[in-house]
């Protein structure tokens, strides 16, 4: 065997345990790519904004294209803003906010200086304090389409429609109570008031505006009369203006509300997976050497280190220490008896002098290559004499000059 052939059989060994490493850890690596994978799916799609919803030029279901052509019809000129102004919004005009969550503070504020009626469409609590005073949310679940069950012309002329959204009550008597839901707190899903010389109407759900059922039940009908009161209408999509100086929200602020559980996830399923695999230390694996290097070779490969190396003192030190072990078994010499046991025991045994005997086993390093292998042939005749001696026997007359 060459060193060509242990270099191959090294490298084999390398490889099948990188092979084995790599298949224990496939199944672990996977299911965290897997998680990583879902948890950015699950952000991407709650960051990102729903798009075309109440659009009045998308086509898609939630969008409001049909709604747009049919006001126009009707000479209504419909203008679509992402931000407007308190003069813009002026008197003679309807504004409908399609989204009011998306609101910013300065926005609304100018929604509520406009003299413009309004049309809020499923908005939040901040929206309702800022421009329907006294109009509050009720967490309820909506009853099927009803009659509307009030006096206000746009819901009389509908009849039944699809508000499943969200309900409102108000505790102004002068409002209009459309399509109640039938709970104690007279919560319905259609509210008209008036503040400040305007009408603002707060409707419970984007349905009946949208492509997907507009010509269903009264949808139509109560679009076309709530929105198409004024010959103008401003289509309002709020896209939240840049934030001005010092007022700029951080990163944690721009993301999800729940992104925080996806790394804690993450963290607890990578300790119950330390945990499941700590645990289960498993069975000794042997396997079979991909090599097998006989044991002369490795005594000649080693041998070659050290001559390579000079280094003398080395070799000599594993030659006499090989010779003191097999010396002390075959003498019976406790191994904690110590050197000076073994020089005592041997010269007994052979007749050789105990000084030359303690100069063959623990005497200085040889001086040069001739040395060192003369040192190994005297070992050997020294074990050589050891195996022969008997009792009646002296045993070789000592080591040669």
């Amino acid at each position: 065997m060459t060193e060509g052939d242990v270099a191959r059989g090294d490298a084999a060994a390398s490889s099948a345990a990188t092979t084995t490493a790599g298949r224990r850890w496939r199944g672990p690596v996977l299911v965290v790519g897997l998680v990583l994978l879902a948890a950015l799916v699950i952000a991407v799609l709650g960051a990102a904004p729903r798009t075309g919803e109440l659009d009045p030029e998308a086509a898609s279901p939630d969008g409001a294209r049909a709604l747009a052509a049919l006001l126009e019809a009707q000479g209504v000129r419909v203008e679509t803003v992402t931000d407007l102004d308190a003069a813009t919004a002026g008197a003679g005009r309807t504004v409908l906010v399609a989204l009011p969550a998306q609101l910013s503070t300065r926005q609304r504020d100018a929604l509520a200086a406009s003299r413009a009626d309004l049309v809020l469409v499923r908005p939040d609590e901040r929206t309702l304090t800022a421009l329907a005073p006294g109009v509050r949310p009720e967490p309820i679940e909506l009853p099927e389409p009803t009659e509307p069950a009030c006096g206000l012309r746009a819901a009389v002329l509908a009849g039944p429609v699809d508000l499943a959204g969200a309900a409102y009550s108000t505790a102004d008597p002068a409002a209009a109570r459309c399509y109640p839901t039938g709970t104690p707190s007279g919560a319905v899903s259609l509210v008209e008031v008036r503040d400040r010389g305007r009408t603002v109407t707060v409707v419970g759900d984007a349905a009946p505006f949208t492509n997907d059922v507009l010509d269903e039940r009264g949808n139509a009908a109560l679009a076309l009369n709530v929105l198409g009161a004024h010959p103008d209408l401003l289509w309002y999509l709020p896209v939240p203006p840049p934030a001005e100086p010092g007022q700029e929200r951080g990163t944690s602020e721009l993301l999800p509300p729940g992104w925080v559980w996806g790394p804690a996830q993450l963290l607890v399923a990578g300790l119950a997976l330390a945990l499941w695999r700590g645990r289960r230390l498993g069975r000794v694996v042997t396997e079979n050497l991909p090599v097998v290097v006989p044991a002369g070779e490795t005594v000649r490969g080693r041998a070659r280190l050290y001559r390579r190396a000079g280094a003398r003192d080395r070799a000599a030190a594993a030659l006499r220490a090989d010779a003191r072990r097999d010396l002390a078994g075959r003498l019976g010499v406790p191994r904690s008896a110590g050197d000076g046991a073994v020089v005592d025991a041997t010269a007994g045994r052979t007749g050789w002098p105990a000084g030359a005997v303690g100069a063959l086993l623990a005497g200085p390093a040889p001086a040069d290559d001739a040395a060192l292998v003369t040192l190994a042939g005297e070992l050997d005749r020294l074990r050589s004499a050891v195996r022969d001696a008997s009792g009646a026997t002296p045993g070789a007359p000592g080591p040669r000059a």
